[in-house]
């Protein structure tokens, strides 16, 4: 975890003109009180080193390994939509305001994504709502189909690079289809689908319930408005890049792993 979350660190204290926002944004967490258990906090220059570090572990947890492309423009519309909230302000007023609300709800999802510890009993409770016959749930199932489609064929199917994570003589050579490959898939899905839920609460901010199921579906309209409006082509596109997302990200063990080892050394120095 380490790299990638001092990538982002040194994007974030040395960015571009598009990156200004995220170092406006450490600026303003290392005026404000240290984190729970990180001690007292520094000053100056290392101050907001330390705040950018806090930032980028946040940024790591909820993109992944993303590109700046990727998470700069997200963060700057979070600030954008606070910032918006203070009508009748002067615009640089109402900017300071979303610098500040923006940087104390990171340093509290912090102090409380530290503490979480999933129930066994909520995850498997949201295992199960993959592939159940409940209706409700049928913005779950076209997602963990669509991440079995796109793991074969990028890991396992014709022209596959890699077999990665089939078991020791289950064989990569079986069709789709075959028992053991569909289970492994079932397998993957739930547990990247499950992860991305986990982690896309915590960005939301849905702490106290990071097994929520519901993030998937706001995440989804969200989709679907950036891709033209509600209707049937969009709800269709909106599976497909969701499970590309949670296939490029959480496709492995190892990745699903680190994932979810990120949460316990956010406000711990490793």
């Amino acid at each position: 975890m380490r790299e990638p979350v001092e990538a982002i660190q040194r994007y974030v204290l040395h960015p571009d003109h598009n990156g200004l926002h995220l170092r406006q944004l450490a600026e303003r967490m290392a005026q404000s009180e240290a984190p729970e258990g990180a001690g007292a906090a520094p000053q100056g220059k290392q101050s907001v080193e330390r705040a950018a570090e806090l930032l980028a572990r946040f940024i790591y947890l909820v993109w992944g390994t993303s590109d700046p492309d990727e998470y700069a423009p997200w963060t700057y519309e979070m600030l954008i939509g606070l910032q918006r909230r203070m009508r009748g302000m002067e615009p640089h007023d109402a900017w300071d305001y979303a610098l500040a609300a923006q940087s104390g709800d990171i340093l509290l999802r912090l102090r409380k994504a530290q503490r979480i510890t999933i129930d066994p009993e909520m995850e498997t409770a949201l295992f199960h709502s993959f592939f159940d016959s409940l209706a409700e749930h049928e913005y779950l199932h076209d997602v963990a189909q669509r991440i079995m489609d796109l793991h074969w064929q990028r890991r396992h199917g014709p022209g596959a690079i890699t077999t990665e994570e089939i078991d020791r003589g289950t064989g990569s050579d079986k069709p789709r289809g075959d028992p053991e490959i569909e289970k492994h898939l079932e397998r993957l899905a739930k547990e990247g689908l499950a992860t991305y839920i986990e982690q896309a609460n915590i960005g939301w901010g849905n702490i106290d319930n990071p097994t929520d199921p519901k993030v998937l579906l706001r995440d989804r309209i969200e989709l679907q408005l950036t891709l033209g409006g509600k209707n049937a082509q969009t709800w269709e596109e909106s599976a497909w890049r969701i499970a590309d997302v949670i296939e490029r990200r959480f496709g492995t063990r190892a990745a699903r792993t680190k994932a979810r080892e990120a949460r316990a050394g956010w406000t711990a120095v490793s």
